[in-house]
């Protein structure tokens, strides 16, 4: 595979951790700046509302990943095709 097919599979894989990435980075810069002694009001009301985003996009998503899952792929063998063999 050529370097333009891991450059798009990168950036499909960095689209859909997006929202988990924010997260880890309000968290990141909320630990760290309270570590300096800085509190941003405006940060802590802030953090629930990314929180509950990155939780929907994670139920939605992965709702649908396990659906894919669930679905059948092709047809069932008990399906009527069955031939006797007398």
């Amino acid at each position: 595979m050529d370097s333009d097919g891991y450059l798009s599979e990168i950036l499909a894989l960095l689209q859909r951790l997006l929202p988990l990435l924010i997260s880890l980075l309000d968290d990141a810069l909320a630990v760290v700046l309270t570590r300096l002694g800085c509190h941003l009001p405006w940060l802590e009301q802030l953090m629930p509302v990314i929180l509950s985003g990155v939780t929907l996009y994670v139920v939605i998503h992965g709702s649908k990943v396990i659906y894919g899952f669930c679905e059948p792929k092709g047809p069932s063998p008990q399906s009527g095709n069955v031939s006797s063999s007398q």
